[in-house]
């Protein structure tokens, strides 16, 4: 997953990452700046609308992005030692460069490699997510027998209950007849 990315310029690997952990994020910033998406989004869609959008100059979007990422914590990844280069921040400039052909060619191949990046994060989680269920799964057959040993020991105690009390009143009706026979 690391080696796709790296064949992304830096802006777009950081809007990549945030695509992936905050998707709900992304869809009103595309909505804000005009760009309709559908009611069930995907990943996908979420990184090809913007990488489109970026790649036809929608600056209200780009500086959005921009604007968020610096927000949630990417400043200081971005900014470098005592310079805040803020051309290399836009992450315009990551697609905007050269000619019209070249530039949707490069907004293509970035596109594609944001959803490579991000299918590969999808099926790990997917990976995580299926060994976490065996774990319930397991903790779950754990409790529901230990939740039967408990009651099967609760039945056994009520009835050695109910034996106790039936002989504690088998010896009081002797002890109470033999106190009537002899009085």
């Amino acid at each position: 997953m690391e080696e796709l990315l790296n064949d992304l310029p830096i802006q777009l690997q950081l809007w990549n990452n945030f695509i992936f952990e905050k998707p709900q994020i992304v869809v009103k910033i595309l909505k804000k700046n005009g760009i309709r998406v559908s009611s069930k989004p995907t990943l996908p869609e979420l990184i090809q609308k913007s990488v489109k959008g970026i790649s036809d100059g929608n600056q209200g979007l780009i500086d959005d992005i921009d604007a968020t990422l610096k927000d949630d914590g990417y400043r200081g990844i971005i900014f470098t030692t005592g310079l805040v280069v803020s051309s290399l921040i836009s992450i315009g400039s990551a697609i905007f460069g050269a000619s019209q052909a070249k530039k949707q060619r490069r907004a293509m191949l970035n596109m594609k490699l944001m959803e490579l990046a991000s299918n590969e994060k999808l099926t790990y989680a997917n990976i995580q997510a299926m060994k976490e269920l065996s774990r319930i799964e397991i903790l779950t057959n754990t409790i529901q027998s230990y939740s039967e040993s408990l009651q099967r020991e609760a039945t056994l105690r009520q009835k050695d209950t109910a034996l106790f009390i039936g002989i504690m009143g088998v010896g009081l009706a002797v002890v109470y007849a033999t106190t009537q026979i002899f009085k």
